[in-house]
């Protein structure tokens, strides 16, 4: 009991990660690394500081505080040596100007619960709480305790993942979870691999397990217009989800630059910068297609 968890965002209000008005908690740490992630910030696993130095007043309150002596002046410029920053924060809580932003932040569980009770009259017409990511399942232990608590609070649950871990791992979610949010990237190995780091294989395997141990199941589908768009892979996703148990319905996820301002922000690579979002009849005739294979698909979260 009282797990520790790192999340590094509590959404409120979403209408987009499952069935009603939900509390979406974010946890960090990714076994992916998918060329357009929304969430660069989550892949690491571990509390990081955010700097944006356009902020920076260059008062030193930063280095006074650091009890790791991470953050010096070089070059008559404020840098952070991320070898030796833990993610404690202190810089965060103490920067005039907010220059610095801690993302990750540890919870226990009931911690987390008072969190998300706050919420709770939003619950009540269908609503409920999304566990997402990075990947929750990074965190099976404290994933494990949190659907608990969420089960004996009456709290619908709904699990947002990759469906890469191990499966036992995901096996064991499923007595906790009504609704399964799982994205399907790519049904090609090794396009998969070159775009997100690793293969399908696990990720179709889990996929399976579950909906042979009864999960109910929304896929998810980004939508990448020269990446995952083409007509065959649309073929293979119909072939392979339409013989699956429990699919309640497959989302077409259209994609868009929201992620190009994070990677920025965060100072990472963004390796889509030429891509453009998907046109309406795209769109269209994917779902076509997979509504060719019985599936009741929907564009959009």
């Amino acid at each position: 009991m009282n797990k520790k968890g790192i999340i590094f965002d509590i959404k409120k209000y979403s209408i987009h990660d499952g069935p009603g008005i939900r509390t979406t908690v974010h946890l960090k740490g990714c076994p992916l690394s998918c060329w357009w992630c929304h969430n660069p910030e989550s892949q690491s696993g571990i509390p990081a500081v955010l700097f944006r130095s356009e902020r920076c007043i260059a008062c030193g309150s930063c280095i006074k505080v650091c009890p790791n002596n991470a953050v010096s002046v070089k070059d008559g410029a404020l840098v952070t040596d991320l070898g030796l920053c833990d993610g404690c924060g202190k810089c965060c809580d103490i920067c005039p100007p907010e220059a610095r932003e801690l993302c990750g932040k540890p919870y226990t569980v009931p911690e987390l619960m008072l969190e998300i009770e706050k919420d709770e009259a939003f619950f009540r017409d269908g609503g409920g709480v999304t566990f997402s990511g990075g990947e929750p399942l990074m965190q099976p232990d404290f994933l494990m305790e949190a659907l608990a608590a969420c089960r004996a609070a009456g709290y619908h649950r709904a699990l947002d993942t990759s469906g890469f871990a191990a499966k036992s791992i995901i096996l064991d979610t499923v007595k906790l979870t009504d609704l399964y949010l799982y994205d399907i990237k790519h049904m090609d190995p090794e396009e998969h691999k070159k775009y997100m780091g690793v293969d399908n294989a696990v990720i179709l395997e889990n996929l399976a397990a579950i909906s042979e141990a009864g999960a109910n199941i929304n896929v998810r589908l980004p939508f990448m217009p020269q990446i995952n768009s083409d007509d065959d892979n649309m073929h293979a996703v119909g072939k392979f989800v339409s013989r699956l148990k429990g699919i309640v319905g497959v989302n077409i996820l259209p994609y868009h630059t929201v992620a190009k301002g994070k990677h920025d922000r965060w100072k990472m690579e963004y390796k889509l910068n030429d891509l453009l979002p998907p046109t309406d009849n795209q769109t269209h005739h994917a779902a076509g297609i997979l509504e060719s294979y019985g599936l009741k698909v929907h564009i959009g979260g």
